[in-house]
């Protein structure tokens, strides 16, 4: 085997290896979401995301975690964008769930994460390109998912 056919196989397995890891994680983030049952007595925090986001897979980790600590006190859906067939999938989930504008709007903005009162308020929202400083810190999700469930 000449190295640069070696080099080759080792790109290639390297290029696997990194996509399995990252629909492992969209797999489990997505499972998560479908285990959470809605309620309308609860907040609800909407995760627009999609696979080729860079910024979506830096905060899938977070929000994993914080979907097990809050997943009792809030309602999570993800809103994957990832190709044709799941926004439009994510679109009907938006409209059955009264969030079709916000969807409507935010669709383009990957790693957008909003959170909702009663009536599908609009209580608080980051976005990597608009928050860059605060969009990856756990503590800004904490404090913005602690409010949302203090004005129940």
């Amino acid at each position: 085997m000449t190295f640069r056919t070696l080099h080759r196989f080792t790109f290639a397995f390297a290029l696997l290896t990194l996509l399995a890891v990252g629909a492992s994680a969209q797999d489990k983030m997505n499972k998560m979401d479908g285990m959470n049952k809605m309620s309308s007595a609860k907040p609800t925090v909407a995760i627009i995301r999609a696979d080729w986001c860079g910024a979506c897979q830096k905060l899938e980790p977070t929000m994993m975690k914080l979907m097990e600590e809050y997943g009792d006190r809030l309602n999570f859906v993800v809103l994957d964008v990832s190709n044709d067939e799941k926004t439009a999938a994510s679109a009907a989930t938006a409209r059955k769930l009264g969030l079709a504008k916000f969807f409507d709007a935010n669709k383009k903005k990957t790693s957008t994460v909003a959170v909702f009162g009663a009536n599908n308020k609009l209580l608080s929202m980051t976005h990597y390109s608009r928050n860059k400083e605060t969009a990856f810190n756990r503590e800004t999700y904490v404090r913005a998912f602690d409010e949302a469930i203090a004005k129940g």
